[in-house]
């Protein structure tokens, strides 16, 4: 219900943007992708099997994991029965085949693990980051996403796919997606000054869709 009054609100106010031009301003959206290590593209060997699991900590992940429907829809309709959920990943007895929470940098001993219990060929590893949790954040693998004060939406997305049988990391891609909120330089005045517009601009949950969409272009 949330989702849809939101994208009632977007579909307004984009409307009003076009009617009434001198009272809102639409902000465009900028999007970055970063290959991290890219050295194939998916195997599409009708044998492999992929288990996609999310690794998200922020609170997007405590009332809803529907961000990760991009990526199960994307790798369901390229492989079809060849994806498993790690929740949905059951042996005969309908047990859960790995019961390990898996970080999205996990350990060696993790990865064996799953490789000796498993039949799995790649491990699919995603994770999503607000804004404020990047600024926030002292781990330098974040550096260089930070985001500037004059934000009004913005997110990184991650994704990760490991080759267990040769314990490589064959595909590793970001992308941050962002819109800013520039003012008006008056060449009367010499200076930035707020035209009282009221910005309309992609919400943060349209800015992931966008960035998974790059993504998957990227690594088909």
């Amino acid at each position: 219900m949330k989702k849809i009054l939101l994208f009632c609100l977007i579909t307004i106010f984009s409307g009003c943007s076009i009617l009434f031009p001198n009272h809102f301003e639409r902000k465009s959206a900028n999007y970055i992708l970063e290959d991290l290590w890219v050295t194939s593209t998916l195997d599409y060997n009708k044998n492999v099997k992929y288990l996609i699991n999310s690794t998200q900590q922020n609170y997007l992940a405590k009332s809803t994991d529907g961000y990760n429907d991009y990526v199960i829809d994307f790798f369901k309709e390229e492989f079809k029965n060849q994806s498993y959920l790690k929740r949905k990943y059951k042996d005969a007895n309908g047990k859960i085949v790995i019961p390990l929470k898996l970080d999205y940098h996990p350990t060696q001993e993790y990865l064996d693990i799953i490789k000796q219990t498993t039949d799995i060929d790649y491990l699919v590893l995603t994770k999503i980051l607000s804004a404020q949790q990047i600024n926030k954040t002292n781990d330098s693998r974040y550096n260089g996403l930070k985001f500037q004060s004059n934000l009004l939406a913005g997110s990184v997305v991650f994704l990760k796919i490991i080759d267990l049988k040769n314990n490589t990391t064959p595909i590793e891609i970001q992308c941050q997606g962002s819109v800013y909120d520039s003012a008006n330089f008056n060449f009367d005045t010499n200076s930035y000054e707020d035209d009282g517009k009221i910005a309309t601009y992609k919400s943060e949950e349209q800015l992931i869709k966008k960035c998974f969409k790059r993504i998957f272009r990227r690594i088909k």
